[in-house]
């Protein structure tokens, strides 16, 4: 059995995709070969080399891909940079520069952690889809202004599993960009809102337990459909599985904080734990947050008050950050067409 991984992250994110790729190894071993390519943006050669040090510890493949080819081809399309960086939507012009001969790829976000074995990801039938991701677990509100309706999926794009032949053949790439160019070029989540818009109907839905995120772990499954509801959604049996039989857990931020900040209260925090002290980055020093006074708030009160109520709150603050996130990317387009 074999897979091939991707992961994509800068220097800044280097100890945390070491923690997610010792997770992978140490639960995987069993894998006949584990291909791994790293789209790095400004990493070290410190990096790199512990990077190179733990693959050879599990005797697996690791590649470097040069980012420099891809932003060359980016430039050449016309598309913008986010932030001052073309990071956000390299891997989605990743069929230009991987060989081939990879014909299925799994990508992972550094925020991941693999406690699970990968089997079932190495043969899952696409039946033709281009690519296979998880659904999103906040989301609802933001779908109206993408114009989608409630009952529409949006996915969530810290794993997503390539079909490398179907995605080539579909030019997924090549409309991607003419999106960006000629329809529009700024979204609150770039590489997400892109991949959602315009590949709409052609995704195919994995089961939650690949993409476990951190409102799964916080709240009761009957409080988080209370709050967020089931239009658009996974049925609460699929969740009640994917959480019972973890294979990738996602930490992305939750109240402001990520398991790898001090004193913090995020639900994957033992998990991140775990397999930092396995990892090559074991000696991480926490630092606290940089969270501001309005997310502080929160977490002082996630931790005092009871979660049926504390998820009302979160998702109130959820939607205002993501209003903000949409009218901020209205103000780009405008300033763009101007």
């Amino acid at each position: 059995m074999e897979i091939d991984v991707l992961y994509q992250f800068n220097e800044r994110y280097a100890p945390y995709a070491g923690v997610s790729l010792t997770s992978l190894f140490e639960n995987n071993r069993h894998f006949d070969r584990i291909g791994v390519f790293i789209l790095g943006e400004d990493l070290s050669r410190q990096s790199e080399d512990k990077f190179r040090e733990l693959a050879a510890a599990y005797g697996r493949q690791l590649t470097f891909v040069n980012a420099d080819s891809l932003v060359v081809l980016m430039k050449k399309m016309n598309l913008p940079a986010y932030r001052g960086s073309y990071a956000a939507n390299m891997r989605l012009f990743l069929s230009f520069v991987l060989d081939p001969d990879v014909k299925r790829l799994l990508y992972l976000d550094a925020d991941t952690i693999v406690t699970g074995r990968l089997d079932e990801l190495a043969s899952f039938p696409l039946e033709g889809h281009p690519l296979a991701m998880c659904l999103d677990s906040l989301v609802r509100k933001h779908k109206k202004h993408l114009g989608f309706n409630s009952a529409d999926f949006y996915y969530n794009s810290g794993v997503i599993l390539f079909s490398m032949d179907e995605w080539r053949e579909n030019r997924c790439s090549e409309r991607i960009a003419n999106h960006v160019k000629n329809v529009r070029a700024w979204y609150p989540s770039p590489d997400q809102d892109l991949l959602n818009v315009v590949l709409k109907g052609e995704i195919m839905k994995l089961p939650p337990r690949f993409n476990v995120q951190p409102v799964y772990l916080a709240f009761s499954i009957r409080s988080y459909y209370r709050t967020f509801g089931g239009k658009g959604f996974y049925e609460p049996s699929e969740l009640r599985e994917g959480i019972t039989q973890p294979v990738i857990y996602h930490f992305f931020r939750f109240v402001g904080e990520f398991p790898w900040h001090r004193d913090s209260v995020h639900p994957d925090t033992w998990i991140f734990d775990h397999y930092l002290e396995l990892s090559l980055w074991n000696d991480y020093v926490k630092q606290p947050s940089d969270s501001g006074i309005i997310l502080k708030l929160e977490k002082v009160l996630y931790r005092h008050i009871p979660k049926s109520l504390f998820i009302r709150i979160f998702r109130i603050a959820y939607e205002r950050f993501m209003h903000k996130a949409n009218s901020d990317s209205l103000k780009r387009r405008i300033n763009r067409t101007m």
